[in-house]
């Protein structure tokens, strides 16, 4: 370890490795990367689980959420990695980036000089991920089609978006019936920022059939340059400042194998926080950069008032539909060339991505009741005015998303059986995640304010009845589809009572804990991610997204720190 660095970069999840990758590629800056978790053996996150995901305690962080009072007060564990390589190494796989319209908001929530709407993006996706087509036999059995316009094979990276060699042959009639459901659209290739019904790769290696994440990435090749440095089990306590206040001149951290042994490291450029939309607010919290009253009943100097560091919290949600078929075991598969391997398939290739005005014609509706809500509403009693402001405009944006056939308002990945998990992917009650005022450096106080919003009730409610509409298909009617959970007779308030029974709110895809938004709308870092109020400062990372992208969050997250690695 030395006593300064050109970057200190908090974090080695999926964005801290790739930002630290770009930055010390042609050696004229040193990187030092600050890692709370461990390495885990890389055979153990790629294998287990008969594949692919990664079920351990060892390298997830164990945090749980308050209780929810409109989830009948079930609490919530937080489910993020704790390793080298980050949610990378425990997610689902799976490579999609959202549409057009999404990224187009998220520029008009960075003001009117933004560089982060969809054409701003597209470089940096393609440049995130390598892509490798299907094999011929494959596409051609399963009519997978792709736009090689909107991908990127650049050699430079080693992050990789493949296909596996084998597919359910159930998946045929599935995808029949859902491409012949009203208003559904089937574009080439949902990467060229477009919804609909499509077949997508997952983060796997194209040769060996293995997890494709930020470690193997974007780490245990560059392992030996002599300009980047990576250290494990060890805990970023505060970013230390210059005597002006706000100029950031490296951190304070300890040993989690000894905490009595503090270190300072001096930064000579910027400090770059890529500690993930849970941990990255606590680390500005505790710098005393945050909400004002929240930092002083906590004993912290605040040193930048920003009132929106924790807030503005979204996720994805989610629960399942549970059908089985009554006659004849549902839709036969059909006699299909097969020559791959099943134990190739890592996760879902195929959904359908669902706008609000192809799910329901009552979308206008639910539009303008979201659109007429009074702003503080549903936010926490006291929010700060700036953050209230901030969330006007998520308001008025997310309206105009509510109305747009193309915003991914659900995803619905399709399997070979009947019935399946329906996802919210625009959440409009926000959360927050502070630090606890009482012990601050202990696991932040994560709240999802699960449907506290009630627009996300609606939307749940939606989904769920689409869901019956598809297996109500007359391709389906030979087998007697049969809802089994929770029962085609429950509907109206019934229905919403389950909804707060089975709600999951997250998919483990958490954002916006220091959103990228004007200061005087509740953000924390301006249209190049650097904290608002501060010099030498960055966050990169997925709190920075003002705006749930209607896409897991891998890809995005690559993208960010691609983008911002320029």
């Amino acid at each position: 370890l030395d006593d300064e660095y050109d970057y200190v970069i908090v974090g080695a999840g999926t964005a801290g490795l790739t930002v630290a990758d770009r930055l010390s590629a042609d050696g004229k800056y040193t990187v030092l990367v600050i890692e709370y978790c461990h390495l885990a053996v890389s055979d153990e996150v790629i294998e287990a689980g008969n594949g692919r995901n990664f079920d351990d305690p060892g390298i997830q962080y164990n945090i749980t959420s308050v209780p929810q009072p409109d989830m009948n007060n079930r609490r919530q564990f937080v489910w993020i990695g704790c390793c080298v390589g980050g949610s990378s190494a425990i997610n689902g796989m799976v490579a999609v980036r959202g549409t057009r319209t999404e990224y187009d908001a998220w520029a008009e929530l960075g003001g009117p000089d933004s560089t982060w709407n969809w054409d701003g993006v597209l470089p940096y996706f393609k440049r995130a991920m390598h892509f490798t087509p299907p094999e011929e036999q494959l596409a051609e059995t399963f009519n997978i089609t792709w736009d090689p316009n909107a991908w990127g094979q650049d050699e430079d990276t080693k992050v990789y978006a493949s296909f596996p060699t084998y597919q359910n042959p159930r998946l045929i009639p599935m995808y029949k019936a859902m491409a012949k459901m009203p208003r559904m659209d089937v574009p080439l290739d949902g990467a060229g920022g477009e919804n609909g019904l499509y077949w997508y790769p997952s983060s796997l290696d194209p040769e060996t059939y293995r997890r494709s994440y930020a470690r193997t990435g974007h780490y245990d090749e560059q392992i030996e340059r002599d300009n980047y440095h990576l250290i494990t089990r060890q805990k970023v306590r505060r970013v230390l400042f210059e005597c002006d206040g706000t100029t950031a001149r490296g951190v304070e951290f300890f040993s989690r194998d000894d905490p009595d042994e503090v270190v300072r490291v001096r930064a000579r450029k910027e400090v770059i926080i890529s500690a993930g939309t849970v941990h990255t607010p606590q680390i500005l919290q505790l710098s005393g950069i945050g909400p004002r009253p929240l930092l002083e009943e906590a004993g912290i100097p605040v040193r930048v008032e920003l009132p929106g560091v924790g807030q503005n919290f979204q996720d994805h949600a989610y629960l399942s539909v549970g059908y089985a078929w009554g006659r004849g075991g549902g839709p036969p598969a059909p006699e299909v060339p097969q020559l791959g391997d099943p134990r190739t398939v890592s996760s879902p290739n195929l959904g359908a991505w669902i706008g609000l005005p192809t799910m329901t014609e009552d979308f206008e509706d639910i539009a303008a009741r979201y659109e007429a809500q009074d702003p503080a509403a549903y936010l926490p009693e006291g929010t700060d005015p700036t953050v209230i402001a901030g969330y006007a405009e998520f308001q008025r944006v997310h309206a105009k998303l509510l109305r747009s056939k193309n915003t991914n308002l659900m995803w619905f990945p399709l399997s070979g059986g009947p019935g399946g998990i329906v996802m919210s992917m625009h959440i409009v009650s926000h959360g927050t995640i502070n630090i606890n005022a009482t012990d601050p450096e202990a696991s932040p106080v994560v709240d999802y304010r699960a449907l506290s919003n009630p627009t996300d009730m609606d939307i749940m409610v939606e989904n769920i009845e689409y869901m019956r509409k598809y297996m109500a298909s007359p391709d389906f009617a030979a087998y007697q589809p049969r809802e089994t959970s929770p029962g085609a007779h429950v509907t109206g308030e019934a229905l919403r009572d389950w909804i707060r029974q089975t709600y999951i709110p997250t998919n483990f895809h958490p954002i916006a804990t220091a959103a990228m938004k004007p200061r005087e709308l509740g953000g924390v870092v301006d249209d190049e991610l650097r904290v608002h109020g501060t010099s030498k400062l960055r966050v990169v990372d997925g709190s920075i997204m003002p705006l749930l992208p209607g896409a897991n969050t891998q890809q995005p997250v690559y993208m960010v720190a691609e983008k911002v690695s320029i």
